[in-house]
């Protein structure tokens, strides 16, 4: 179907003095404009003079922006011109038409970067599933190569540099990530993960004046060697994991009286539990069915809880706190605030109903269950014979409620002795609990934590020892710096603290320099993510083949 125009109506194309619309087709599945170029004159892309001399004429076939969720295909009629200039090596040239299609493109300049947004937003392979959905259909490759080609934003001068490394390929491949802490964005990516590296780029930015970096020995050296007169600081974060691996060895060495403490405070915090013949369901006929009637004692205890918060944020609003303010004292979600507050009365939460699909059917269930049939597919299967019309994980669920009261009964009868109420003691699970403030412990935790501190003094050294380091760089007390580093590095102190004392001592300049100066690696590290989640939308291909920069990762607008 064709439809005759002689004008552009809708203004698509820009400039209707150099282009003319002739006709439209339509066939199924795509829209094709005819279009002519009909300036008369171009120049040559050589020498600039301007021609009017026609060599020939040929059609471009290119891919347009979609319409209406179809496809958009343009025939181009173009020329080609004779150079006027004898001295110009090009003796004919194609006309240019810069607002609608670049040289030997296939897609209008329109499209491409339209292609070019969405492979910076979602990588090659979920870029091109999403380009096939919107009717402008296209490689991962082509996107790939959409993102590589496309221009970088214009670098100002870096005042605040943060370092960090990522892996190409973890385990083998390294490189260095460079980003700008003043505007919390990365410049530039290195391809090593070297001092020689880092010395290089440093020494050609001389503007740098102040370097956050982790300890790492190459970042050490790099920063030193390539820029002098930076000051350079120690990551804030990477001080606190060191403390709590130089923790964590002394952990080791004490494990005896970790697993003496653990039985101690479990002893304390779990009396023998009493097994009552309430408490032991013997078959599925005692046990009560809860019901939306019947408000069991843990909803009501919930209820109460509930509705001493709603009070709590009721009178903390009445004293003009902010909701933030009060989410954060009381350690609850803001939302939950908010709803508080807009509410007149205490919000009651609906009643849950228990009701089983299996119910008309649940007293044959049960006097299977007493008979000892415990197989739920067999139990399907008479339950479909009598006309039950639910699935068979309806059937497994109801089942695994006796069993777990089954269970249950059985070990309480056995009088097996308590658990520890802390889990798994490991030595990284021990240290944080250590270090773990006193207000967020659980009982059993500051049960455990201050029987542990009694029977080891050593042990209460070292957590002395690293609670001060850490409300020092917490709270970036420079002052305190001195005081703290002597007492640890004396004798006979704790040796693991004492060795992570004397590793800070070599670095002190940017130790100093973290406790007194704002700067942390934390938006580094948010890049390193945001890199890692680009080399899995791209499934690795912008990194693993060398035809491609690692480069076009970091060209994501900000």
């Amino acid at each position: 179907m064709n439809l005759v125009a002689t004008v552009d109506p809708f203004g698509l194309f820009v400039d209707s003095t150099v282009l003319k619309l002739e006709r439209v087709t339509l066939d199924e599945g795509f829209v094709t404009f005819h279009l002519r170029a009909i300036a008369a004159t171009s120049c040559c892309p050589a020498c600039g003079q301007s021609t009017a001399r026609i060599h020939s004429r040929y059609q471009r076939l290119l891919a347009d922006l979609p319409a209406h969720g179809g496809s958009i295909r343009i025939e181009l009629g173009v020329r080609r011109f004779f150079c006027a200039s004898a001295d110009c090596p090009r003796r004919i040239f194609t006309e240019r038409l810069p607002t609608i299609v670049t040289p030997h493109a296939r897609t209008t300049s329109r499209l491409h970067s339209t292609h070019r947004d969405i492979g910076l937003a979602l990588g090659g392979e979920a870029g091109s599933r999403l380009a096939r959905r919107l009717a402008m259909p296209t490689s991962p490759d082509t996107l790939l190569r959409r993102v590589r080609h496309a221009p970088l934003p214009r670098r100002a001068k870096v005042r605040v540099l943060g370092v960090d490394d990522w892996a190409f390929r973890k385990g083998h491949n390294y490189g260095m990530i460079l980003c700008d802490l003043e505007e919390g964005r990365p410049i530039e990516l290195l391809p090593e993960r070297s001092a020689d590296a880092l010395c290089n780029w440093l020494k050609d930015h001389a503007e740098v004046e102040i370097v956050s970096r982790d300890r790492g020995d190459d970042m050490i050296r790099g920063a030193t060697a390539g820029a002098l007169q930076a000051t350079q600081v120690a990551d804030r974060w990477h001080l606190l994991r060191n403390l709590r691996d130089a923790l964590v060895g002394t952990v080791d060495r004490h494990r005896p009286e970790i697993r003496r403490a653990a039985q101690d405070s479990a002893t304390n915090c779990s009396p023998e539990p009493v097994a009552t013949e309430a408490m032991i369901p013997q078959s599925p006929a005692t046990i009560k069915e809860p019901t939306g009637s019947e408000a069991p004692a843990a909803a009501s205890a919930a209820r109460a809880r509930r509705l001493e918060l709603y009070e709590q944020v009721r009178a903390l609003h009445r004293q003009s706190l902010s909701a933030r303010a009060i989410a954060d004292r009381l350690k609850v979600h803001k939302d939950t605030v908010r709803r508080f507050l807009a509410a007149d009365t205490f919000p009651e939460r609906a009643e849950r109903s228990y009701e089983r699909g299996t119910d008309p059917h649940v007293e044959h269930l049960k006097r299977r269950w007493s008979e000892g049939c415990h197989n739920a597919k067999l139990l399907f299967q008479e339950l479909q014979a009598l006309g039950f019309i639910g699935s068979y994980y309806m059937v497994r669920r109801q089942l695994a409620v006796w069993r777990k009261a089954k269970q249950r009964s059985s070990s309480q009868a056995s009088a097996q002795p308590p658990s520890l109420p802390i889990g798994k003691l490991s030595s990284r699970r021990v240290a944080s609990l250590l270090l773990k403030d006193v207000t967020d412990q659980e009982p059993e935790e500051r049960t455990f934590v201050m029987t542990l501190k009694d029977s080891c003094p050593e042990l209460k050294a070292a957590v002395d020892s690293a609670q001060a380091f850490t409300t020092m760089v917490r709270d970036r007390k420079e002052k305190s710096w001195e005081d703290w580093l002597t007492q640890v590095i004396a004798p006979g102190g704790v040796k693991e603290m004492r060795t992570f004392a004397e590793g800070l001592k070599r670095d002190e300049a940017a130790v100093r320099a973290a406790l007194r100066l704002k700067w942390s690696n934390g938006p580094v590290e948010g890049a390193v993510n945001r890199l890692k989640t680009i080399k899995r939308q791209m499934y690795g291909r912008v990194f693993g083949d060398n035809r491609f920069s690692p480069l076009a990762t970091i060209r994501i607008p900000h």
